[in-house]
């Protein structure tokens, strides 16, 4: 029987780039792949996104809880769902990052991840977001 992976693939989002952008182009919306740089797409554009810790994959709903946070960032502008989506994905990340200074594991991530995403202000955030047109 063949191998099956889930959500967390141990293929590189790069890989999907083509298919995301496809997706967003027929489909007519934003289109992000998340991986150890994050890809966020409309179809023409892309943009790519550095930030979080590979010990965010270990943590259930992370990936549910990004899409919340795309879904009010893009709700907030919805004229650049674009650059809004690769900020909520950003800041969602850095959260991560911040958080795994304390962490000792994935369930201490969460609760850390969480008090940085209580923590952040704007200079850190404007400091060390890193998003990158590809």
């Amino acid at each position: 029987m063949p191998s099956v992976q889930g959500a967390d693939s141990s293929h590189n989002s790069t890989d999907a780039l083509e298919a995301a952008k496809d997706l967003a182009r027929k489909a007519q919306c934003i289109v992000a792949v998340s991986g150890a740089v994050d890809l966020v797409t409309d179809g023409k554009r892309v943009l790519g996104v550095s930030n979080g810790v590979a010990l965010m994959q270990r943590i259930t709903a992370t990936g549910c809880a990004v899409t919340a946070l795309i879904a009010a960032f893009v709700s907030v502008n919805p004229a650049r769902p674009l650059e809004s989506a690769a900020y909520a994905l950003a800041l969602f990340g850095l959260a991560g990052e911040m958080g795994s200074v304390r962490a000792n594991g994935p369930g201490s991530l969460r609760m850390h991840m969480l008090d940085a995403l209580h923590a952040l202000d704007e200079s850190t955030v404007v400091s060390q977001i890193r998003i990158a047109q590809i």
